[in-house]
Order: C-alpha cells, then structure tokens, then sequence
C-alpha cells in the first residue's frame, strides 16, 4: 500500500488490487479526492472496469455494504482494512445519473417517492451516524454539534460563526416546524440523495455513497434530491423538514472542523456562516 500524496489516506498498490481483481491493471484514474476520501476507475487488462474508493473516519460505507441487503445497491467487494482506512470495489455501472436525465416535477417526485420506499425496503442491520427520531434525540444531537462550534470560536478558529449567531442557532433549533417535522414518518435516511448519487439503470435504480446515512424523518431523502435537482423543496414538504436539512449539514461541517479536518477550518467557518443565513430567511417566513 502506498500513502496518499496530499491526505492521510492508504492506497492499494497495482498489484494489490490486480490479485483481487485477477488481472494486471492497465489503467488507474482519480475521479474524486478530497481528505477524507478518494475514488478511483481501474480497468484491467481484461477489459473489466471497477469503482475503487477509500476511505478515512468518519464512514459507515464499509459496515453498510456488510450488512445491508437491497437491489438498490451497487456489488461492492470490500478489502481488509489498512492503517485505519476502508477500502472496497465496486461494480463500474453504466448507467446515466440521475441529474444527467431531463425530467418533469412530477416525474422527479415519483422517483422520489419510489426511492423513499426501496430505501424503508433495504434488509440488515444497518448502521446509522446519527438517530433523531425523537424530540430529545435531536436536541442532545444538536447540542454537540453546536458545542463543536463553540469550541472553534473559543479557541480562535471561527470567526465569521459567532456566540451570537450560535445562540440564534440554538433558538431556531427548537422552533415549532422542527419539532412537528421530527413528529412526521421517521426511518433509515440515506441522508446524501443528491440525483448525482443514483444512477438510472435498465433494472431499476442504484444508489450511491451511503457513508453517512442516519435514522430520522426520511422526508429528509426528498428534500436532498430536490435540492440537488435547483428544485423548491418548500413546495413539496415541510419547512422544518428544509430547516433539519441545514442544520444537519452545519453539524457535519462544525464536527469535521474540529475532528477530521482540522486544515479545513475558515472554509467551514464560511459555509456555516452561509448555511445559517438560509436558516435565518427559512425562520422569518415561517414567522409570517
């Protein structure tokens, strides 16, 4: 194995991956990188095309594809863990995404729907980052992630992200749309459905990176692909629904701020920053 040039990740070598795959490798390029993850296309010499991604904490990929169980979901091998990185193979699909295809609203809300159900469907015990099925649940979850946040303002890190706009945050966390959202169907939430993640087949459709699913509204899922698709979520499910959607992503990026990637911190200080102004608008026009 070899270390990434850039991030603390390992790599497979050629060879390595050659005696998995039985045949030499003649062909390896990056298609994604970033510190926490890097994804790859093998082609072999014999004409095999292949998926190939590591990963570094904090990823349930791994223990998903071990246990889960759907048509869904791409064929994966899954390589032993080296130097506390994941590391698996998938299937190379050939297979248009989701936001490749041109579609009607109606259509969109349908997949949506459909993909909603198949997600309910998926068979295992399957692993999940976080569980806000309940009020109390969401608010102890909230509560660490804005102390994450705390902490990066106190120790000088954050500066666009304030105690005064961390109080705000905590306020609207508890607003009435919030509650009543956490009050509606819950379940297993991919909790990454952006359209670029499903790939459209002739069977049915696959569903990509499942690193960080959750358990919680899985009206979340069709807020996401909406989002994704320059879609209103407004116009097909709650605001409070939209509201958990953006502060799920702020406490993704106050934790790896201060837990995954630290060299990434006045970008995340911004995006927060960003993602509360969104919040704050959402808040005054549930006010009216």
């Amino acid at each position: 194995m070899h270390r990434h040039p850039n991030f603390e990740l390992w790599l497979h070598e050629d060879n390595e991956l050659a005696a998995v795959l039985g045949s030499p490798i003649s062909e390896r390029a990056t298609i994604h990188e970033w510190p926490l993850s890097c994804v790859q296309r093998i082609r072999t010499a014999a004409g095999s095309s292949y998926i190939y991604k590591v990963q570094a904490p904090p990823t349930l990929e791994v223990n998903f594809y071990t246990h889960a169980r759907s048509e869904l979901l791409v064929p994966v091998r899954l390589l032993e863990e080296q130097c506390g990185t994941t590391a698996m193979i998938m299937e190379d699909v050939n297979a248009p995404r989701l936001n490749d295809i041109h579609l009607e609203e109606t259509e969109i809300l349908e997949i949506a729907a459909d993909l909603l159900k198949q997600i309910a469907e998926i068979g295992g015990e399957l692993p999940a980052m976080a569980d806000i099925r309940t009020e109390d649940r969401w608010l102890a979850y909230i509560k660490i992630a804005l102390d994450d946040m705390r902490a990066l303002i106190s120790e000088g890190s954050f500066h666009q992200v304030d105690h005064e706009l961390i109080n705000c945050l905590e306020r609207w966390s508890e607003a009435p749309p919030i509650m009543k959202a956490l009050n509606s169907q819950t379940g297993y939430v991919h909790a990454d459905l952006k359209a670029e993640n499903v790939l459209v087949t002739p069977n049915g459709y696959r569903v990509l990176d499942w690193q960080r699913p959750i358990r919680g509204p899985v009206l979340l899922d069709t807020a996401t692909l909406l989002i994704s698709l320059r879609i209103d979520p407004s116009r097909h499910v709650p605001i409070g629904i939209i509201q958990l959607y953006h502060f799920l992503h702020i406490a993704w990026f106050g934790q790896a701020a201060r837990k995954w990637v630290p060299q990434g911190k006045s970008w995340f200080d911004g995006i927060i920053k960003g993602i509360s102004v969104e919040l704050k608008r959402l808040q005054l026009s549930d006010d009216q």
